[in-house]
């Protein structure tokens, strides 16, 4: 015959503890109480008209990384590599399987333009 919680003496009441699952914000903190945002100022010299930062040396936009759209055989291809290259202990064999599986191994670039 199967056992009660009342017949047991473990008839204290079941507490569900209600815990979120959205996740948490994070709180931003500034230096400021004003709530104003400090904006980097670049100042110019005399001498020419480009703008300059720190000690003379000019931003640059980064380098936009080109990237093709890989088909399934380079993925097929990209992952074999990457296995040979985990499997014999070759980081730079494993590293190109990489590229290839994600377009960024350059192939394609390198195509003869005829006009």
């Amino acid at each position: 015959m199967p056992s009660t919680r009342s017949s047991t003496g473990h008839s204290k009441p079941r507490v569900h503890l209600s815990i979120s699952t959205e996740p948490e914000r994070k709180h931003r903190t500034t230096g400021t109480t004003t709530g104003s945002k400090k904006h980097h100022t670049t100042t110019t010299t005399t001498g020419g008209s480009r703008a300059r930062t720190g000690a003379g040396v000019g931003k640059r936009a980064p380098a936009t990384h080109h990237k093709r759209k890989p088909h399934l055989s380079d993925k097929v291809e990209g992952a074999a590599e990457k296995l040979v290259g985990k499997v014999t202990r070759r980081p730079g064999k494993k590293a190109a399987g990489t590229r290839k599986m994600r377009g960024t191994d350059g192939k394609g670039s390198h195509a003869k333009r005829v006009y």
